[in-house]
């Protein structure tokens, strides 16, 4: 079919809670990147346990829309406003990971590892990782990462992968 984007009605949606959409809406909305096709959304979101109705009520509300994919990532501009904890932009991201590789590569592999095997479930814990501005604070988010991902059975690659990032914040 097509590719569903999110309408600038969606994005702000995401940040100020104006319509005060379910849960399932809200997991459902955060699926919908402009990369992933309606079919992969919608297989995603019943995974999760959202019905394939709520993605008609998201189009429905102009919540999003059948659109072409972007040609490049959106970039962030400015700070991210959306979720718990200070906001970073990627001016800082990219100060902060050419200050230190290990911590960078560390924060990718863990962004990595909860896209991959928890995508909704970790969306918040992605967050936080994102916005990690020290190894001692990514340290500190590696248990709400090993227990998100051990709700997926972690898999011996997840474990090596684990160990692996905390070898790089701990040199």
């Amino acid at each position: 079919m097509g590719i569903p984007c999110k309408t600038s009605a969606g994005h702000a949606e995401l940040a100020a809670r104006e319509q005060r959409l379910s849960q399932r809406h809200r997991l459902l909305l955060l699926l919908v990147d402009g990369q992933r096709t309606l079919e992969e959304v919608v297989e995603q979101g019943r995974r999760a346990g959202v019905p394939r109705g709520y993605i008609d009520e998201l189009f429905a509300l102009g919540l999003i829309v059948i659109g072409p994919p972007p040609t490049a990532p959106m970039p962030l501009d400015g700070p991210d406003t959306v979720g718990p904890g200070t906001a970073v932009s990627d001016t800082e991201l990219a100060r902060l990971d050419a200050g230190d590789a290990s911590f960078a590569q560390a924060r990718q592999m863990l962004i990595g590892l909860l896209r991959s095997h928890v995508p909704l479930a970790g969306a918040v814990t992605m967050l936080r990782v994102r916005r990690a501005r020290s190894r001692a604070e990514l340290q500190a988010l590696l248990p709400d990462v090993r227990a998100r991902l051990e709700r997926v059975r972690q898999p011996g690659e997840m474990r090596e992968q684990l160990l692996r990032v905390e070898s790089l914040l701990a040199s």
